[in-house]
């Protein structure tokens, strides 16, 4: 019982991805519609949280960004564009990141420490973006599943908060093993679609030395969207992303209910040792002190 009451304490990050799932950032599209229901919702719940905001984002609604930081919200980097980081090549990735990380605290005037990849696509192909992401002055990341996945996965990594060999402090995406499966369960379609008896489970099976975070998105909330594939899905996987909607709101109130919200860059200074933080070695799958 006791052990139950303190996973029941546990803070949680509350993070949002900040971009437009079907690509159209110059036009008035629902997700800024969305976004400013959420942070509205977020001012009266008491919640402060990350959002990882795509760089073209600053450009096109610079306003909207501006609003993240005055509700007291963190920004973070969730790359220029939303392009997977497999599919990235290195000149143009330095400098789309330095232009999205330079526009977010030019229109914020917030400093901008955290980066997350555009679908957990920080794999093992994908490690030489590390190198660009500490030279363009990032301490942080919390962009890796660390389990097999359909997409991204990165199987063998650790599921507690870790340093990469340059120094970058990652914070993997919490997981809960029920039966033999992994589940990835504070957000997207996972967190929208449990239970809430399973979320309180999953979360009592999560290791006391994971950092609990939600990755979620405005078009998790929006129950009012016509169906419409989203780019690069299959069909099946685009209704699977377009029901389940309407209970958002109710789902994150429960996540917070008798839990503190917390930012990353309240993980970041909370955690005063984060410098002792083990050090992953991703060739040979080992921590290392």
């Amino acid at each position: 019982m006791e052990q139950a009451v303190e996973a029941n304490k546990r803070p949680i990050v509350f993070s949002l991805d900040l971009e437009d799932h079907l690509g159209l950032y110059e036009a008035e599209g629902r997700f800024a519609r969305n976004m400013e229901k959420i942070l509205d919702f977020l001012e009266d719940s008491g919640i402060r949280g990350t959002i990882f905001t795509v760089g073209r984002i600053a450009q096109s609604h610079p306003g909207l960004v501006r609003k993240v930081v005055e509700r007291g919200h963190e920004l973070g980097c969730h790359s220029w564009q939303h392009t997977p980081l497999d599919r990235e090549e290195r000149s143009a990735f330095t400098a789309e990141t330095r232009l999205a990380k330079e526009l977010l605290e030019q229109v914020s005037g917030a400093a901008v420490s955290g980066f997350r990849a555009p679908i957990f696509s920080l794999v093992p192909s994908s490690l030489w973006t590390l190198d660009v992401l500490g030279e363009l002055g990032f301490t942080y990341s919390s962009s890796i599943m660390p389990m097999a996945s359909p997409l991204y996965g990165f199987p063998g990594a650790p599921a507690t908060p870790f340093r990469w060999p340059g120094g970058l402090v990652e914070f993997p995406c919490p997981l809960a093993r029920l039966g033999r499966f992994r589940i990835p369960y504070l957000g997207g379609i996972y967190l929208r679609y449990s239970p809430e008896f399973l979320t309180r489970q999953c979360i009592r099976r999560t290791t006391p030395a994971a950092m609990l975070w939600t990755y979620i998105h405005p078009y998790d909330f929006d129950s009012a969207e016509p169906f419409t594939r989203m780019p690069g899905t299959s069909l099946p996987t685009s209704i699977l992303l377009w029901l389940n909607r309407r209970n958002t709101f109710e789902k994150i109130k429960f996540l917070f209910r008798n839990r503190p919200a917390i930012r990353f860059q309240d993980a970041m200074s909370g955690v005063a040792g984060y410098r002792e933080l083990p050090v992953f070695d991703p060739e040979r799958h080992q921590l290392v002190h």
